[in-house]
């Protein structure tokens, strides 16, 4: 099922958690957060979560939407952002 498929079909009520885990080297993370916030499935102040190997990239592409970073890790190779939604 593709993720456009399942925000329009199955998701009824907003979410608080969000834990995305794209594949590397694609948009696809910061596609799925213009998504959630375009469609209205965020709660104020849900956290969303990204696992990445190319934390940089996203962080440029993050400054342009109404989300703070409120946290970061690093295991290995990945990278996890901590989001809040703030709208």
């Amino acid at each position: 099922m593709q993720f456009n498929e399942l925000i329009e079909n199955k998701l009824k009520d907003k979410v608080d958690i969000v834990y995305l885990d794209p594949p590397y080297k694609t948009n696809y993370a910061i596609d799925a957060i213009k998504l959630l916030v375009k469609k209205e499935i965020l709660k104020r102040d849900s956290i969303i979560i990204i696992e990445t190997d190319q934390k940089e990239e996203i962080k440029e592409q993050l400054e342009n939407l109404d989300i703070d970073i409120i946290d970061e890790r690093k295991y290995g190779r990945a990278n996890l952002i901590f989001l809040q939604y703030k709208n």
